[in-house]
């Protein structure tokens, strides 16, 4: 199959499934992203829940109030308007502060690449971030773009309880913990930035087709400052329109 044409496949008698080409790319999971917003925007009653994933989306529908067919012809509709409705992605600016005890695996991760720890900060600091899904715990982006130069295997034994707001490496992956939980990711940086609250509409602060971009802080009273900001809520992430679409 290709990427313009998905394949559409009912995978029970409430779940539709719209698959595009079977691999990891943003070109595709911009594609997904758009069809998501499009059918949100239906806001069509029978239309019960919608899951994008890297490469596809499950559509749940209530067949009492929408059939099969109907769901099908719906679909098919937006996947017309597709190419000319292409998300424009917005890149969010994720203050970190690397090293010391906000990133005690940063030097680990020098070492085992052969960098130094500025070095580590400055390649893990270029590249724009593409959200793909979030998972594992609520709000958890899986980001893809790192550079392989920075790679680094994950702990042999897991960290009982990592804080909110890390930053990790885990072999070609980079992430940030939105709340506190065990993992095995080496620690390089945190964020003062609260990145998931039940409280808030919407929860969380990055959502799929987001691209990230982290931004290194030069100092603990700068962190401090930020993360005092964000309790008190006066502090907003810089957010513009990704100019490369």
């Amino acid at each position: 199959m290709n990427t313009d044409n998905p394949t559409i496949e009912s995978t029970s008698d409430c779940f539709v499934s719209v698959r595009f080409r079977d691999e990891i790319n943003p070109d595709i999971n911009n594609k997904v992203h758009t069809l998501f917003n499009l059918l949100k925007e239906i806001s069509h009653f029978g239309i019960t829940g919608l899951i994008p994933s890297y490469n596809s989306i499950l559509i749940q529908y209530n067949p009492s109030e929408l059939s099969n067919e109907h769901l099908i012809k719906i679909i098919e509709q937006q996947l017309s308007k597709l190419e000319s409705e292409l998300t424009k992605q917005t890149v969010i600016d994720i203050p970190v502060l690397y090293g010391d005890i906000y990133g005690e695996d940063l030097e680990f991760v020098a070492e085992h690449n052969n960098l130094t720890t500025d070095q580590v900060i400055e390649i893990h600091s270029t590249p724009k971030y593409l959200v793909y899904m979030l998972g594992f715990t609520p709000g958890f982006p899986y980001l893809g773009g790192m550079e392989e130069s920075i790679s680094t295997p994950r702990l042999t034994t897991p960290r009982t309880l990592i804080p909110a707001g890390s930053v990790g490496i885990a072999d070609k992956q980079t992430g940030i913990y939105p709340s506190e939980s065990p993992g095995g990711w080496q620690l390089i940086g945190k964020t003062p930035l609260i990145l998931f609250n039940h409280e808030k509409n919407p929860p969380s602060l990055i959502t799929p087709g987001d691209l990230i971009r982290f931004v290194p802080l030069k100092s603990i009273d700068e962190y401090e400052t930020i993360f005092n900001l964000v309790k008190t809520n006066k502090f907003k992430p810089n957010k513009s329109t990704n100019n490369e679409n």
